[in-house]
């Protein structure tokens, strides 16, 4: 029997098993990996810098000596080709020497870097430099490269990267301070509790990676809160991880000798990609990665053992819920809220966070919220859940003056499946469609305790939150799903072990109401029995009226090119996904999983961008699929 009901409830979701698992430890990011691994010898343009000075023989011979040599002619004739030689041949020596001499190699290391910024960076060179020169490209490497070397080897060293924290190295012997800054971001300095290299970190179970080359090393910053957290915090996960980019502006070779008047304090800077995009002048990209950190956050959120529980034991399972943040609230951006359907969790929802992030005009307008919620319990009681939670947020996110965050009144709600229903519920208004369900005698006119009266009130009474202006459903069963009345669908619905104060609940006003009510009201029907295609919740639903302002899409998932009238994703028929007040509506290629599926992910893209008034360059619907 048990067997039976892990059937239906995989057959209802497409699970994303997304997996973060640390490797060798030693391993830089891929890129660079490929332009620099094979630089253990100068290059053929960096050799005609050497033969220009005739210094070619000498540097086989004593490479230091012509390092120094270079540096001098350098610092009294500054030029990009010999700017970016004095990078990649010390960047070789710190090679050379990392595992017989590891000072030496740190000393390189951070010539390397230094000759690499000023390559991009000095305006000495700005007349001569030529993007264009593929050792542009390199030097951004070799940039990278060495930074990551450097923050490796603070690491080994027992260093714990923390903003507003100093560190040191020895560098020619002598202890060069670097000092942890952290600017332009809604995360603070005490949010960052640990620190981690992205590249020390391999990434399963998502289709792409959203990662953007440039300058910095990519990082990912950990928070560890309070288990009994309130207010703000009680919209944070327990742990959240954040991407970060290390970046270190250091002194320029071409106007210090790198002797004893160098510096004693350099700034390691800490940027937030989602804020900061460009550094140094000319502005560069910044190096970021917002995967690794999105799928560490969402791996170790233990939340594969979750859906079973919460399905089958709901009651339980019932403390975890509630809206999560991935980033601090940050006010004027539209909040976008992620439900996700049967026997799921927020991981359903990662590839697609992971790709609409790619888009800078996502990042700066929006805010991505994944709502956790026991599925097993009845839809109503589920609904009411989410609208709560959503009046709790608003109230919590106001403007430091009180009023409310325009941005905030602007929220669009993703549904997939069963998180579609709850969707649609918390945008509607009930009138008495769900009471009517039960009895015909007015709910003022039911006898019971208050506490009582007031909890059934919550489940069938409610209005549609202003504040919601727009809801995508994603293969939603408006209509129910088939599966619901099979024998497996019976199994399952009579495992879920529904919240014991429901029964008691229920029992007290049956017997305060003998006459009001029918047997049947004894046992709300759990969230399997409402996805029946007679459900009685479900055409309720249907008939709500709309909240003001709102608006409704459609993206359905079809497995064969029937036709509308028998198409299906092998869970929910075109029929049942069809949403008669739907704005617009795309199908396409897909099983239930839709929302994992690259098509709908641009549709979701594309109505994101008309919600703010810009009209997308390319919209998916085309590459999509329309049936007749």
């Amino acid at each position: 029997m048990i067997t039976a009901s892990l059937s239906i409830a995989l057959a209802l979701v497409t699970w994303t098993d997304v997996a973060v698992s640390p490797n060798r430890g030693d391993k830089s990011h891929s890129s660079i990996q490929r332009s620099l691994a094979g630089l253990d010898r100068p290059s053929d343009r960096t050799i005609e810098t050497l033969k220009r000075f005739a210094l070619d023989s000498k540097y086989r011979r004593d490479p230091s000596s012509v390092l120094e040599t270079l540096a001098q002619q350098a610092r009294a004739h500054p030029e990009p080709d010999l700017v970016y030689a004095l990078a990649e041949l010390s960047w070789i020596e710190s090679r050379k020497t990392d595992r017989r001499h590891r000072g030496e190699s740190n000393d390189r290391a951070l010539d390397a870097l230094s000759y690499a910024y000023d390559y991009l960076f000095a305006p000495e060179l700005a007349i001569a430099r030529q993007p264009s020169d593929p050792r542009y490209r390199l030097a951004c490497d070799l940039y990278n490269g060495s930074l990551d070397h450097l923050v490796r080897e603070a690491q080994s060293n027992g260093v714990k990267i923390e903003a507003g924290e100093d560190f040191s190295l020895k560098i020619r012997g002598k202890e060069q301070i670097f000092k942890i800054v952290l600017r332009n971001s809604p995360w603070s300095v005490d949010d960052i509790d640990q620190v981690y290299l992205a590249s020390a970190f391999d990434v399963s179970g998502l289709p792409t990676l959203n990662y953007q080359y440039g300058l910095g090393v990519p990082l990912i910053a950990v928070r560890i809160s309070d288990k009994n957290a309130e207010g703000v915090e009680a919209f944070y996960p327990r742990e959240m991880a954040f991407p970060l980019t290390a970046f270190l502006v250091p002194a320029s070779r071409l106007r210090d000798d790198g002797g004893g008047d160098l510096p004693r304090e350099l700034s390691l800077e800490l940027v937030d990609p989602l804020r900061t995009r460009t550094v140094g002048l000319p502005p560069m990209p910044i190096e970021s990665d917002l995967t690794t950190p999105l799928a560490y956050m969402w791996s170790r959120a233990e939340l594969n053992h979750y859906r079973w529980t919460g399905l089958l034991r709901p009651g339980p399972a019932a403390g975890r819920a509630g809206l999560r943040l991935i980033r601090p609230y940050e006010p004027g951006k539209i909040p976008v809220v992620m439900v996700h359907g049967l026997a799921s969790s927020p991981l359903a929802w990662v590839a697609m966070v992971n790709d609409l992030l790619r888009d800078p005009r996502i990042q700066e307008r929006y805010q991505f919220m994944l709502y956790l919620y026991p599925t097993g319990i009845p839809i109503p009681i589920a609904a009411a859940g989410l609208r709560e939670t959503l009046g709790a947020a608003e109230t919590t996110f106001r403007l430091e003056d009180g009023s409310p965050d325009p941005a905030f009144h602007r929220m669009i709600l993703l549904g997939h499946s069963m998180g579609g229903l709850l969707s649609h519920a918390v945008a509607s208004n009930s009138d008495e469609k769900f009471w009517e369900l039960n009895t015909y005698v007015p709910f003022p006119q039911i006898k019971g305790p208050p506490e009582v009266l007031a909890s059934l009130k919550r489940f069938m009474f409610f209005d549609a939150h202003p504040f919601v202006r727009r809801v995508v459903f994603l293969a939603t069963p408006h209509r129910g799903s088939e599966m619901s009345r099979g024998v497996v669908g019976r199994i399952s619905s009579n495992l879920i072990s529904e919240p014991d104060h429901i029964n008691e609940l229920l029992a007290r006003l049956v017997r305060d109401n003998s006459d009001a009510f029918p047997r049947r009201f004894r046992r709300l029907p759990t969230s399997i029995d409402t996805l029946d295609p007679d459900s009685p919740y479900l055409k309720a639903l249907l008939a709500m009226r709309p909240g003001e302002n709102v608006e409704f899409h459609s993206i359905i998932g079809s497995l064969r090119p029937e036709g509308k009238q028998n198409t299906t994703d092998g869970v929910v028929s075109y029929l049942s996904s069809h949403f008669d007040g739907a704005k617009s509506e795309l199908v396409v290629q897909s099983d239930h999983g839709v929302q994992n599926n690259p098509f709908a992910i641009m549709e979701v893209h594309r109505i994101l961008l008309e919600h703010v008034g810009i009209v997308p360059q390319t919209a998916a619907a085309p590459m999509g699929r329309t049936l007749e």
